[in-house]
């Protein structure tokens, strides 16, 4: 095909399941998604059109359309009854009757079906970015420290599963715009000084929808839930943000979907406390082994470890166990300190207060 082929983009037959063609979607996604593959034109390429060609699959109506016009270029390309049963059913009909493309490429029809231009033609409104989605997670204080993969469910703006974005009750019809002509957008100025502005009358939409889907009320989108998995890099602060490119909201006729900005909140935990990658923990030791030293166990955030405590050491002293804190992107390790907490007996007998006095007796 001199056209993109969905099928082939995302390797699977034209008579591919639904579970197929998302399953493709989700494998070839996760290899080339820009996250993965930065700075790689090429993947941010080949991302757009695996996100293209899902949009057109994964949706019936679009689907069908799509397999439509497959067929007829395979089968005669654009003359034929084929091209005009095709468009025989009011999808592209004006109120003053059919519109014509008698002199347009099959490229110009693909793309004001599937939004492959600037802007999705006649009748199919603007094509636009979709919005980004701003979320809050929280994660659990080990996963900051050494990252991995968290399962969120955060908001998406998705195509409406009533009406197939189209924004009308199924069953009813809608007509292309008669101020814009279908485009979505209206320009005005004198000279060669012009202003491109959203359609008043269809709100950017390209046709005026006179009984609008109960479920988006017309938008053709809806909010929704969804869960997806994240990458958290290690040593990630809270309050720091997350960029997941084209896991936002859905393009209008086509357009590019927007972004996920996630903001991180970090949980606390019930030992540690943490500045950058550095941790910070406690241990607590008896008035002897204060005075005379010993060695204890304490917890790390890889598990425990022995810590020498040295004799004479002091309350709310500091002890550094070297690279034994967080972990950076880069490899880099950070410093875990433990504060000596000593404990104090609260009652003694008539013999250790006679033995703490001679003992302080003799180091006057």
């Amino acid at each position: 095909m001199a056209e993109k082929d969905y099928y082939k983009i995302l390797g699977v037959s034209p008579k591919a399941s639904k579970d197929d063609i998302h399953k493709a979607y989700r494998k070839l996604a996760k290899k080339y998604h820009p996250d993965r593959n930065k700075g790689s034109d090429v993947a941010q390429e080949r991302f757009k059109e695996i996100s293209q060609a899902y949009n057109v699959l994964s949706k019936p109506e679009k689907r069908k359309k799509y397999d439509e016009l497959r067929n007829m270029q395979q089968h005669g390309g654009m003359g034929g009854a084929g091209f005009e049963d095709f468009f025989s059913s009011g999808r592209t009909r004006t109120h003053s009757g059919s519109a014509d493309f008698s002199d347009a490429s099959f490229s110009d029809i693909f793309s004001s079906i599937f939004g492959e231009g600037r802007s999705a033609g006649p009748g199919y409104g603007t094509r636009e970015r979709g919005r980004d989605v701003r979320s809050r997670i929280t994660i659990a204080f080990e996963k900051a420290v050494k990252g991995g993969k968290v399962s969120v469910r955060v908001p998406r703006r998705s195509e409406c599963v009533r009406c197939g974005g189209t924004g009308a009750a199924p069953g009813t019809r809608s007509d292309i715009c008669p101020s814009c002509g279908g485009r979505g957008r209206t320009a005005s100025g004198r000279g060669n000084f012009s202003i491109s502005q959203a359609c008043q009358q269809c709100l950017g939409r390209g046709r005026i929808i006179h009984n609008p889907c109960s479920i988006c009320h017309g938008n053709g989108s809806t909010d929704v839930e969804a869960d997806i998995d994240v990458d958290i890099p290690a040593g990630i602060e809270d309050g720091q943000k997350l960029r997941l490119k084209g896991m936002g909201g859905e393009g209008s006729a086509g357009g590019e979907t927007g972004d996920l900005i996630l903001e991180v909140g970090v949980g606390k935990h019930p030992r540690f406390t943490r500045n950058g990658l550095d941790l910070y923990g406690k241990v607590e030791v008896s008035m002897v082994e204060a005075v005379l030293g010993t060695e204890k166990e304490v917890d790390v955030i890889d598990g425990r470890v022995k810590l020498k405590i040295p004799p004479g050491v002091q309350p709310g002293r500091k002890l550094r166990l070297k690279g034994k804190g967080g972990r950076a992107k880069d490899g880099r390790r950070g410093d875990h300190y433990v504060e000596v907490k000593v404990k104090i007996p609260e009652k003694l007998t008539e013999k250790q207060v006679e033995l703490i006095k001679k003992f302080d007796a003799a180091n006057q």
